[in-house]
């Protein structure tokens, strides 16, 4: 009995290094806009990496949980999520690590979108829709705020859901897709009225909206390319989750990815065009053209 023990105490000590060496279901990577490093959330922390891979630096050390890092557009802090205060908060911290600054204090949960400007966040949180807003009243339709970096109270930028936003370089346009019901985010190959489509959306002035995709399935994360006229995104449209590219005049879309086993997560750009996803519980890099 005891060789026995010991035989499944050493496979068990086995396991344990071979993931620490092989460290998987990395998720929510996103990219520096410098492309030099990328964020992501490993086991309720968030790590940065260098682009060409390397030794993860760990950021934040918490027995809570810390996820969705998003970038600064100067690339010198994160803004994240953390569950430290009790329900999910907006926190930033320098890219180096440091002591997190909180930001926001809902006793609901908030998740970090983007960086609105170099100052200001974007966050969804279920608070309280404007009276305007015509979605049938429900927790699953979030508003979008946003806060300062300094925590001043936050303020509603948009009533109607917008996920997984995107904004240009000029900050006259945002990228993002709708959602029009619920559904598992999470869910595969699925197909009904409430797939989500990407939307351009105006900032000057009077806000415009514009339909980009309208393909009977799901149509995801969309994020400026370096032209300023044309977007990567996810689809179903050819199978499997993969990274595709369309201009904003609505021509025809090009697939870039051909992963056909399991979906592509976690789309991000950098300002060089290196684009980074998760696929499989691991980070991928790649330029356009280039495998």
């Amino acid at each position: 009995m005891k060789r026995q023990l010991l035989g499944v105490a050493a496979f068990m000590l086995a396991l344990s290094a071979h993931a620490q060496d092989n460290p998987l279901w990395m998720r929510y990577c996103a990219i520096s806009p410098d492309g030099t490093s990328i964020a992501f959330t490993y086991k309720g922390d968030i790590y940065t990496v260098p682009v060409n891979g390397g030794k993860a630096a760990q950021i934040t050390t918490n027995a809570a949980h810390d996820t969705h890092p998003v970038w600064s557009p100067d690339g010198k802090q994160i803004a994240f999520a953390s569950d430290r205060m009790g329900s999910m908060d907006i926190f930033v911290v320098d890219r180096e690590g440091g002591i997190p600054k909180r930001l926001t204090t809902h006793s609901g949960n908030e998740t970090p979108v983007a960086f609105k400007d170099a100052d200001h966040i974007l966050f969804l949180a279920n608070v309280m829709p404007s009276a305007e807003d015509a979605q049938f009243p429900s927790g699953q339709f979030q508003q979008v705020y946003e806060v300062s970096t300094t925590g001043d109270r936050p303020v509603m930028f948009s009533s109607m859901p917008m996920e997984d936003i995107s904004i240009n370089k000029t900050g006259n346009a945002l990228l993002y897709h709708d959602k029009k019901g619920y559904e598992d985010p999470w869910r595969k190959h699925h197909t009904s009225s409430i797939t989500r489509d990407i939307w351009l959306c105006s900032l000057d002035g009077k806000r415009s909206y514009r339909k980009l995709t309208s393909f009977n399935g799901e149509d995801r994360t969309p994020v400026w390319a370096s032209d300023g006229k044309s977007f990567y995104y996810l689809s179903e449209e050819k199978g499997s989750f993969n990274v595709f590219k369309r201009a904003l005049d609505g021509t025809t879309s090009t697939q870039l990815t051909h992963h056909t086993k399991h979906p592509v997560r976690f789309l991000t750009a950098a300002d060089n065009g290196t684009l980074c996803y998760g696929y499989d519980g691991e980070i991928y890099t790649m330029k356009e053209g280039t495998e």
